[in-house]
């Protein structure tokens, strides 16, 4: 038996070398966390994003304040077709005015729900374009680093399994290729250069 686990060893050890003699490079890592956070672009998207989620923000805010007024309105006129100082039809006039605010109150709150939802959608979506942009951009100069320095396979170190536990547990920094694309994809930041 221990023959012929020493005899399985020498192959397998003569088998794995001669697969890594013939490779044409060796493995690279890069965290593509790390890459997608520290890039001139998604620093500019998010303040973009942000931009039209404060317009978002400003708009809402600007409904809701009418809404608000209007409710006041209402109250107001609620309150005066309650009182029995004032005339009968003075009170029916109220009550009019009041049912008149009232819809226009709801056709507000519709609109104003109608709207948010509308713009969130359009964030969201183009979120998600904003990143496939930036993921695509970023994989095409991994791509082209790799195949410049003669790597095998480029793996993201920042993947994580289905346990929530990261794929790749321990990454030689001889190999890891963040910094380098990092500082390829940040080469024409114009705002660095400016400052």
């Amino acid at each position: 038996m221990k023959k012929f686990t020493y005899i399985l060893l020498l192959v397998i050890s003569c088998f794995g070398s001669t697969v890594w003699a013939k490779s044409d490079g060796e493995l690279a890592f890069v965290d593509m966390q790390e890459v997608i956070k520290r890039f001139y672009k998604t620093l500019l998207a998010q303040d973009q994003l942000r931009q039209q989620d404060a317009d978002i923000k400003l708009e809402s805010d600007t409904m809701a304040q009418e809404i608000k007024k209007i409710r006041e309105e209402v109250e107001v006129l609620r309150v005066d077709s309650r009182n029995k100082t004032l005339s009968k039809e003075v009170r029916d006039n109220k009550i009019e005015q009041m049912e008149t605010k009232l819809v226009e109150l709801q056709k507000l709150t519709q609109e104003m729900s109608s709207y948010q939802k509308l713009r969130r959608d359009q964030l969201n979506q183009q979120k998600g374009r904003m990143i496939r942009k930036l993921i695509d951009e970023i994989t095409a100069k991994i791509n082209e680093y790799a195949k410049e320095q003669g790597y095998m396979a480029v793996i993201d170190c920042s993947s994580k399994g289905n346990a929530g536990t990261l794929l790749v547990l321990y990454v030689n920094n001889k190999n890891n290729i963040t910094d380098a694309v990092l500082a390829r994809l940040n080469e024409e930041d114009k705002t660095k250069k400016n400052n």
